[in-house]
């Protein structure tokens, strides 16, 4: 059986580096430091990921300004994202959470929680 595809995306690297290292066993992992990274990897390397993982808050190109890009850019994939967050949350990122029905898990999470998320969402957008 082959391996899903998962993109994680954070600026922080040794989160990135962690996550990696938790999930590579089980996932074929692929990181970036900040959202325009990400979208070079998404462009570039014709890869379809079953799964992005994404940090809200990034100093480059925001996890919601990178949500849309890829809606306007590759839709359906942004129906595949998860995002994170260990920031307060604001009213606007409430209602952008709540009106496209997206995912946001608080940092600090633990494996186990991250683990049935991530099978939980693969398995509804295999549906």
């Amino acid at each position: 059986m082959t391996k899903k595809q998962i993109l994680i995306v954070d600026d922080e690297l040794m989160l990135l580096y962690s996550l990696r290292r938790m999930l590579e066993d089980l996932y074929d992992i692929t990181i970036a430091s900040g959202g325009q990274k990400a979208i070079d990897i998404i462009n570039k390397q014709k890869k379809h990921f079953d799964l992005i993982i994404c940090d809200v808050s990034m100093p480059d190109i925001n996890g919601v300004n990178l949500y849309l890009y890829i809606a306007k850019h590759h839709p359906g994939l942004e129906k595949r994202i998860i995002f994170m967050t260990g920031g307060p949350m604001s009213a606007y990122l409430d209602e952008f959470f709540v009106s496209n029905k997206a995912l946001c898990l608080a940092k600090p999470f633990e494996y186990d929680n991250l683990r049935q998320v991530i099978n939980d969402s693969i398995e509804s957008n295999q549906t």
